[in-house]
């Protein structure tokens, strides 16, 4: 393991250099967040981002406190059976780390992060899957998911010992309207 300038943590046996920060994709340093040791971006002050016309609005949404649901994996087999995860607007990554939005400590077949990635794209108001920058393989429904997939109501996402089950809130019926 190797760590970058901005702090994180990668692999540099599969990279040559930091996957957080290649590209310029605007993670910044990270700082531990509270005594639990999740790590967040430091990001700079909102006003900036209310002067730019390309500001990041899910940034804006965190920092004021609204990050509405859009939909929830449930596990229904494996360690973590009976567990529920909340799934917000963008990216939301599977792993064992406390890091990850849905994380699955006690799965030791899970990768620590990123193992899988369940992504709701709000302007086209849709759901997918794709496989994460892990070892570990990830299933939909039983077929080995290699690329970006489309989601739908109850398909069963497997990664490790787990089987999480998707339940959409948003999607023909309902969606969060910006105001």
């Amino acid at each position: 393991m190797k760590q970058c300038d901005n702090g994180h943590f990668y692999d540099d046996a599969r990279f040559d250099h930091c996957p957080y920060c290649q590209n310029n994709t605007g993670v910044e340093k990270t700082v531990a967040a509270g005594s639990i040791g999740k790590t967040v971006a430091v990001m700079p002050d909102v006003a900036v981002y209310d002067t730019d016309p390309g500001k990041t609005v899910a940034i804006l949404k965190k920092e004021i406190g609204i990050d509405p649901a859009v939909g929830f994996l449930i596990c229904i087999a494996g360690p973590h059976r009976g567990a529920d995860y909340r799934l917000v607007a963008g990216r939301n990554f599977i792993g064992r780390a406390a890091s990850m939005d849905v994380a699955l400590a006690d799965d030791d077949m899970v990768s620590r992060e990123n193992h899988a990635l369940v992504s709701y794209d709000a302007k086209h108001n849709t759901f997918s899957v794709s496989p994460g920058l892990g070892r570990g393989i990830t299933y939909c429904n039983g077929e080995q998911v290699e690329m970006v997939r489309p989601l739908q109501a109850y398909d069963v996402i497997e990664v490790g010992k787990s089987q999480l089950i998707f339940l959409p809130l948003c999607g023909e019926q309902f969606r969060w309207n910006e105001e």
